[in-house]
């Protein structure tokens, strides 16, 4: 684990940040070459992935506030101030709310652009696989987003969240939550690419990143831990939102293959 990777001017540039913004580089590097080869402007990618990363960001961000406002109580300028305890970057992000907030972002720029969203949409949904398998490489070395206690998981340094917890449960180890979902993210990217061979209606990569992350997620928060005031009837606040998601693009993309005679 190393939740710092280097200091700049007595400022901790954090393992978790610095994964975060690679997966940006790398998701717009794969979304511009996946257009090249689709006939698309690779302009255009370029052009959406500023809108995209900051909508997510701040999607992530509002996601998290939402679930834990008393920590903004009396303080609302701490929501998106960078500068903190003497630590550059902003703690305490819901990938979801960064997904919900892309999405939302990219469907209005194309509209405002008047161009398609749905072939470009296709052209970067192997990117959110690839977002979320580094990202979540960020938050195991940060020791965020840590899973219940296990037998034979990992043990977490004390002075990370994850230890903090694992050591008040008196726990040996915890499930390597993060790990496992930074594997879903690849395999998704992986099943995304492999699907095109065969589903070429426009929407298909789209539709089916959205429903397997849902399907994905849903079944790693098994393993998370969550507060009382993060959960909803036995589930998590990411449960919940997955059924609906899962619902929303699992139609969509039923609704393509028939359209093509698929099924």
């Amino acid at each position: 684990m190393h939740p710092i990777l280097f200091t700049i001017f007595g400022f901790p540039i954090h393992s978790y940040g610095v994964m975060l913004a690679l997966s940006f580089v790398a998701g717009i590097w794969l979304g511009t070459w996946r257009a090249k080869q689709n006939n698309l402007s690779p302009g255009v990618v370029s052009d959406v992935a500023f809108w995209v990363i900051i909508s997510a960001l701040v999607g992530a961000r509002l996601y998290f506030v939402l679930l834990h406002p008393e920590e903004f109580q009396g303080n609302l300028l701490s929501i998106f101030n960078p500068f903190q305890n003497g630590n550059i970057g902003i703690g305490g992000l819901v990938m979801y709310g960064g997904f919900i907030g892309a999405i939302i972002a990219a469907f209005v720029y194309f509209k405002i652009k008047k161009l398609q969203f749905l072939p470009y949409a296709d052209a970067l949904a192997p990117s959110l696989g690839l977002g979320i398998f580094l990202t979540r490489i960020g938050c195991f070395l940060n020791g965020c987003c840590y899973g219940a206690p296990a037998l034979h998981g990992v043990s977490f340094p004390t002075d990370s969240p994850a230890g903090v917890y694992q050591y008040s449960m008196n726990a040996c180890s915890l499930q390597p939550s993060q790990l496992y979902e930074s594997i879903g993210g690849l395999l998704l990217m992986a099943l995304v690419l492999l699907s095109e061979r065969r589903f070429k209606f426009k929407g298909a990569s789209f539709y089916l990143i959205g429903t397997g992350y849902a399907v994905v997620r849903f079944v790693i928060d098994l393993t998370r831990v969550y507060s009382p005031q993060e959960r909803f009837g036995g589930l998590s606040h990411n449960q919940v939102l997955c059924i609906g998601l899962f619902i929303v693009f699992g139609t969509l993309w039923t609704i393509g293959l028939r359209k093509k005679h698929i099924i």
